[in-house]
């Protein structure tokens, strides 16, 4: 029974394998690359809007994640359980994933 809940639970490990590395390449590339989501001014004093930062990529990404997770787990579910089963194992996995991504998000915002 605790082998079967592991391996239902092995796609959101995902998410924790890929936060170290993730956080590393945010770091150091990404952010060189689309810029940070700080406010930037003119010389007037005006906010001058970027349209894609780095927060806008890590956002993406994590969805990504996600759904990764989700097509892992939809697999997995086919030969462990049952029709009704299936589903809210599937919900709960994007519910826990979309919430994992969230905490994600908001840890690696940059301000």
């Amino acid at each position: 029974m605790a082998k079967k809940i592991l391996r239902l639970a092995a796609p959101l490990f995902l998410f924790f394998l890929l936060f170290v590395p993730y956080s590393y390449v945010n770091e150091k590339y990404i952010v060189e690359w689309f810029g940070c989501g700080c406010p930037k001014t003119d010389a007037a004093g005006n906010i001058i809007h970027s349209y894609f930062n780095a927060n806008d990529f890590t956002l993406l990404f994590w969805l990504f994640i996600t759904l990764c997770t989700l097509v892992v787990a939809f697999f997995l579910s086919k030969g462990v359980l049952k029709k009704w089963g299936r589903a809210a194992y599937l919900f709960a996995i994007l519910i826990l994933s979309l919430g994992i991504t969230y905490n994600f998000y908001q840890l690696l915002m940059w301000n």
